[in-house]
Parts: structure tokens; sequence; C-alpha cells
């Protein structure tokens, strides 16, 4: 008969506890908003940066339709042109059908600023998930509601919402972070989608309110936090090995396919996420092949 598991690495606390005693008592209450102005005013000049570009390449472009005496293609270029100089934006609204070539530059800029502000966006949120956290345990609620309210603010207005495609290999710490940030936009994301978490397999238990549910731990490369697979008994049998000092869980499937997990190894876990309650949660978990 299979031992039960009982090796766990005490989930929230652990992260906390590595990182030493928490700064929270130093922050002042007003440094989360700062730091998200700070942050906003480096998104302006990431778009002023490409609004700059597109311009020079318009006025190339323009010289292009020129060149081979393209009248109407010249005169859209150059109206292009003085919209940027005057609004300073570029959005999906703002494209053109015709010329394609204009569409095409268009498209390209649109998709480069998507992409530096989306990047700036997710450098600076751990930053500000960590004052979020360390003013919540400091007690200063009204102050953590505020940077809350700068994160969704950051992410709604520079970071569409994609909804994960099924099977797609997500980060544990993209998960992990996304729900830290805010758990209404994440479970747009991710909730009722069944993908792989890849992450770092922490640790493992039987679920104390369920017997007949393994649960595997998996963490992100470097933030706090835990993704949390639940692996039916039902459906799978499981042994401990212990080679050196190193402790695998032997996962065995129904045919008898045997996968083996090894705490601070990475790990790939599909499953249904069922959104966050204490941490993010996938369900009916099977080995990713």
């Amino acid at each position: 008969m299979l031992r039960l598991v009982t090796i766990f690495l005490f989930l929230a606390a652990l992260p906390i506890a590595a990182q030493g005693p928490t700064a929270a008592s130093f922050i002042p209450a007003n440094l989360g908003e700062a730091e998200a102005q700070k942050i906003e005013e480096k998104i302006a000049m990431v778009r002023r940066d490409i609004l700059g570009k597109y311009e020079t390449s318009l006025g190339e472009l323009q010289n292009q339709f020129q060149k081979v005496a393209d009248l109407e293609g010249a005169l859209a270029a150059r109206a292009e042109r003085i919209r940027v100089s005057t609004e300073q934006a570029l959005s999906e609204k703002d494209l053109v059908n015709e010329p394609k070539a204009l569409r095409a530059l268009q498209q390209t800029m649109i998709a480069r600023m998507q992409d530096l502000v989306a990047g700036v966006v997710a450098e600076s949120l751990p930053k500000l998930i960590e004052y979020k956290k360390q003013l919540t345990v400091d007690g200063k609620l009204d102050e953590a509601f505020a940077v809350k309210q700068a994160i969704e603010r950051l992410q709604n207005a520079n970071v569409p919402i994609a909804r994960t495609e099924p099977g797609a290999i997500v980060p544990a710490e993209t998960v992990i972070q996304a729900y830290s940030a805010d758990r209404n936009r994440a479970d747009k994301t991710y909730k009722g989608v069944r993908f792989v978490a890849r992450g770092i397999m922490g640790g493992y238990r039987i679920d104390p309110a369920d017997a007949k549910t393994l649960q595997v731990f998996l963490s992100g490369q470097n933030s706090a936090g835990w993704v949390q697979c639940g692996f039916s008994l039902n459906q799978w049998r499981y042994r401990e090995d212990r080679i050196g000092n190193l402790t695998h869980l032997v996962l065995i499937a129904k045919d008898g396919n045997e996968t083996r997990l090894t705490r601070g190894v990475q790990a790939d876990i599909l499953g249904d996420c069922t959104g966050w309650d204490e941490m993010v949660k996938l369900s009916k978990c099977d080995v990713a092949r």
C-alpha cells in the first residue's frame, strides 16, 4: 500500500521567510503611487520615442511614393504625418485601408509600441505587488488599496486582456504574478482554461480536505507564491522514491506509465485553472506530454 506523502514546504510562509524581515514599516504610505507615476512616465517616454520614429518613417514613405509618382500614396502619408504630429497618438482605430504600405507601417509601429509598453508594465509589476503586500501586512489598508488601483490602471490602460489558448505553456511565475496583481483580470485570462503550468516542483501532499486528491505545488523562478495542482487518486497512483539526498514523487497513470517529479526541478503540469483560493489552483491535472 502506498505511503501517504507528507512532504510539504509550508507554502505562503516559506517565500516570505526566505526574504528576511519585511520592509513594510519602512515604506512611506505614498511610495506605491509614486512608483506607479514613474512607470506611467516611462510608458509615455516609450510612446513618444515610437511616435518620433513613426513620423520619420512616414516622411521616408512619402518620399518613396513621390519618386514613383504615386500622388494618392504621397498625400495619404503626408496626411498621416500631420495627424500624428498633431494628435501624438497611434492605435488600431487610426489604421487605413489604402495604401497598403502605409497600413503595414502602422501595424508594425502599433505592435512595437504594444510590445515595449507591455514590457515596461511587466517589468514594473513585481515591485508594486510587493508594495501592496507589505502595506497590507503593515495594516496600511487604504494605501495598499491605492497601489492595487494603480496596478489595475497601469494594466487596463496599457496591456490588452488576452485569453490564454487551451494547451498553452504558461510559466508558473506569470500566472502567479497575474493573480497577485489583479485577480479579476487574471480570471479573464486564465480561469476555465486548461493549460500547462511550467514551474519548479516545491512539494506535494494529500489534500487535507479530500483524501482522494494529491496536491503538487509549483513555484516560479523569481516569484513568491504557488500553483496548486490537484491529481485525482481515482486516476493516478503514486509512490515516493528516495535516491541519495533527493526525494522523488513518481506518478503512475492507469496504463502504467510513470513520471518522476523531483523537488527543485522544473515540471510541466496540465490542468484546468479554477482561479485563486489562497493560491492559484489547477484541477483535473495530468502530466504534460
